[in-house]
């Protein structure tokens, strides 16, 4: 492994580790200190909301910037200070809110940031983004593990834990090989353009209802699953065996990409979706929760995948880092808002299971629409197959 590849994948760790550490445990923390599911809701789906906002704010600054490397440095550092506004603000909502909303306008762009460079570095040859993207996963499941042993303990450690290893990442950021912002000191090229690619807003249509389901599972999964009798010890092993699972879409994601095509694993996708939701709606217990997460990684990470190719390969150099901001706005953004919001109104109403319950329906509704539109519309035919065939020099190499 070169030093290069070794310095891109050990910061991936650490910016992984601290989204598992935060971000999986966070809704235990609100409600240790008396917050209610609906408040809940609204704080884990405020980063997102932010993200509307900061994410494009964030891809048109970095795309401008005769670095990209020079918006990470700044949002890893301001992450890991303002991530203790959130302890500092008590057990007041209106102040954790403004908290939550400090911390995340740096945080969110830090993982589609770090993408952009990842993907420009390994069209070069660099690096490979699999095996990159697959340390990430890695720390992110030993944190997870960790942490759940850790906050049983002591929930308010969360925030030492988080500030400490985003440091480290902020630390690690010197490292990083510089790529240029292609906009910088030429023709500006605006966000607008982005939107004009009727196949990508497609895909985003489509992911955005999927990941509305994940976004309601993420902000709710560890309450859920407490009120089912699983230790928080389990939900932290549930959480990394989720994170392993991701490992064989991620190391062999090349071949899967060229033996069947985006339209296909994104359609498998789906479906793993319907099923896992169908599981947690009706058969969640201490003894089958291990289970479900063994096929977490058929869900979000081929969905991240897929939408990370697709900009790198379709969009213009000059929109690459707004267009993996724009991925991150709608696997994790937008779709949070929705999924967090109303899931939470909505479970507070008529309770968890069947608010898993809809999130198979919609999912299922999702992937019959996707299958019709890419059989009887002309939006997806570049995508039946693997690689875009016009451009083979600029494919990234995503063999594990």
């Amino acid at each position: 492994m070169s030093k290069t590849m070794g310095y891109t994948s050990l910061f991936y760790a650490l910016i992984y580790m601290s989204t598992g550490a935060f971000f999986s445990y966070i809704s235990l923390y609100f409600t240790e200190i008396g917050l209610g599911n609906l408040q809940i809701g609204i704080l884990t789906s405020i980063g997102a909301v932010i993200g509307l906002v900061a994410q494009p704010l964030w891809g048109i600054i970095s795309d401008r910037s005769p670095y990209k490397n020079r918006v990470l440095v700044i949002c890893t550092l301001m992450s890991a200070l303002s991530v203790w506004l959130v302890q500092l603000s008590g057990s007041g909502f209106w102040l954790i809110l403004l908290g939550m909303s400090v911390f995340s306008f740096f945080q969110v762009a830090i993982n589609p940031l770090s993408d952009a460079i990842t993907l420009e570095l390994s069209s070069k040859g660099i690096v490979k983004f699999s095996g990159v993207r697959t340390f990430g996963s890695v720390g992110y499941a030993i944190m997870t593990g960790v942490a759940g042993w850790i906050f049983a303990r002591d929930i308010h450690s969360i925030f030492l834990v988080t500030s400490l290893v985003m440091l480290a990442a902020f630390a690690n950021t010197f490292l990083l090989p510089k790529v240029e912002g292609h906009q910088s000191g030429r023709k500006k090229v605006k966000l607008v353009e982005l939107f004009k690619d009727r196949t990508l807003m497609a895909l985003y249509i489509y992911t955005f209802i999927c990941s509305t389901t994940l976004g309601f599972f993420f902000s709710f999964h560890a309450i859920y699953s407490q009120q089912q009798g699983i230790s928080m010890e389990v939900i932290g092993l549930g959480l990394a065996i989720g994170s392993f699972s991701q490992f064989p879409f991620m190391l062999f994601f090349d071949r899967i990409f060229r033996r069947f095509g985006m339209i296909n694993i994104l359609l498998f996708s789906g479906l793993i979706h319907v099923v896992r939701w169908l599981l947690y709606a009706t058969a969640l217990t201490p003894q089958t929760v291990l289970v479900m997460w063994v096929i977490h990684g058929g869900t979000y990470i081929l969905f991240y995948l897929c939408l990370a190719e697709y900009v790198n390969q379709y969009v213009m150099k000059e929109l690459k880092a707004s267009g993996q901001m724009m991925n991150a706005v709608t696997l994790l953004g937008i779709s949070k808002i929705f999924g967090a919001v109303l899931g939470g109104w909505y479970a507070s109403k008529l309770g968890f299971a069947s608010a898993f319950g809809l999130c198979a329906i919609l999912s299922a509704a999702a992937v019959a629409g996707f299958w019709w539109a890419t059989r009887y519309t002309g939006l997806f035919k570049e995508l039946q197959t693997g690689w875009k065939k016009e451009q083979p020099q600029q494919n990234i190499s995503l063999k594990g």
